[in-house]
């Protein structure tokens, strides 16, 4: 069915990843009305269904709390354990079909791609030609797909044409701009060697993401060759690793969880660093009848080595996912709230010898983490993001 011009189609995802996050995509059909949040308009991956059926995001649910449980729409009341999640994994929403990120809408001039969401990333990033670049004759935008025939015969003053190359072929550019170019790239190299290799989700992903990565890089390593030497690759190394701002991890041990009668809580081997944080995450897990119940995360900053150039209090988003072991886009979001008064004392810079405070994410049943399969071989497969 086409859009109609009472409906455009569009909508503002999130929750579904870093690609997709927080972006207004026109679909093909009209999104179910039951996916679509009734006062915010978001399409989200978990949504919180009310006693009274209507549904509504995260923020909204809790300022709804805020004011008394009323639902905003009807008034009517309701008890915060009634109120009942509604998964929409990105696997379901992969399947609906989607205009490109560069689609014009009616105009002309927009990509004409039309396809499954979950062919829209690579599609946007390998193949599409109808993103804007800026002229370096007359600094107006023209289409990539455009450029060659633009610049062969845009007359606007010569003098702001690019040097011509050198006799060995490379072209003289800025080289602040080509080396600030070249680390951000050497960065999600080395970044890329932070996801837990020998997993299935890993493996998956791990070797098309280094070959891109790899090929941008040795292109432009013709910009910034002294970026190339061993010892600033070993800094950059060095520096990512703390620098990075995700990472997936893996807990072990859920096995013994089920048998634990008094410690349910199952920790990493170590502390992580992200985005120059330090901090430790465990699996808290709750038992029911002798058998686990629900399973939430426990996070908690710890000293770091980086504590002195970064700010406080922490003040980053926390955002932690349980991946499905070998197939994208049955994960789960599991939804972690921070409150800068509530968790005060979890956020101020940690001290040496004193104990400080974690956070408790929203509980997730462990029903449900079986029923999407998403243990394997006595582990749990868990992404962490700082933004």
């Amino acid at each position: 069915m086409a859009p109609t011009a009472e409906t455009d189609c569009r909508y503002t995802l999130t929750g579904f990843g870093e690609f997709l996050e927080w972006r207004t995509l026109r679909f093909v059909e009209p999104m179910p009305k039951i996916r679509v949040f009734r006062l915010c308009g978001v399409v989200a991956s978990v949504g919180k269904l009310l006693p009274c059926t209507h549904v509504l995001c995260e923020t909204c649910k809790d300022q709804a709390a805020d004011r008394g449980l009323q639902c905003p729409i009807d008034g009517t009341t309701f008890v915060a354990e009634d109120v009942q999640e509604m998964p929409f994994t990105r696997r379901e929403l992969g399947e609906r079909h989607v205009h490109c990120i560069n689609d014009a809408g009616s105009g002309a001039a927009g990509c004409p791609f039309v396809g499954k969401l979950s062919s829209l990333e690579e599609h946007f990033i390998a193949h599409c030609v109808y993103g804007t670049v800026r002229c370096s004759k007359c600094r107006g935008s023209v289409l990539r797909k455009d450029l060659v025939e633009h610049y062969v015969s845009c007359t606007d003053d010569e003098k702001s044409r690019p040097a011509d190359p050198a006799p060995n072929g490379k072209v003289t550019v800025d080289a602040a701009d080509a080396g600030r170019l070249a680390t951000t790239l050497r960065d999600i190299q080395h970044g890329l060697k932070n996801v837990v290799e020998g997993t299935p989700r890993a493996d998956m992903r791990l070797g098309s993401l280094q070959k891109k990565a790899s090929s941008v890089v040795d292109l432009l390593e013709v910009l910034d060759p002294k970026g190339s030497s061993p010892e600033a690759s070993q800094h950059s190394s060095r520096r990512n690793s703390a620098a990075a701002s995700s990472k997936t991890l893996m807990f072990c041990g859920i096995d013994s969880m089920r048998k634990s009668q008094d410690n349910l809580l199952l920790p990493l081997d170590g502390a992580c660093t992200l985005a120059n944080y330090t901090f430790t995450l465990q699996c808290k897990f709750e038992k029911s009848w002798c058998k686990l119940s629900a399973v939430s995360f426990l996070f908690t900053l710890c000293v770091g080595d980086r504590d002195d150039f970064v700010e406080w209090p922490f003040a980053k988003q926390v955002h932690i996912s349980i991946l499905h072991p070998t197939k994208e886009g049955r994960d789960i979001q599991v939804p972690f709230k921070i409150c800068p008064e509530k968790n005060a004392a979890c956020l101020k810079r940690p001290q040496s010898g004193v104990l400080q405070k974690g956070i408790l994410s929203e509980k997730i049943s462990w029903k449900y983490n079986e029923k999407k399969e998403l243990f394997s071989k006595d582990s749990l497969i868990v992404y962490v993001e700082l933004e």
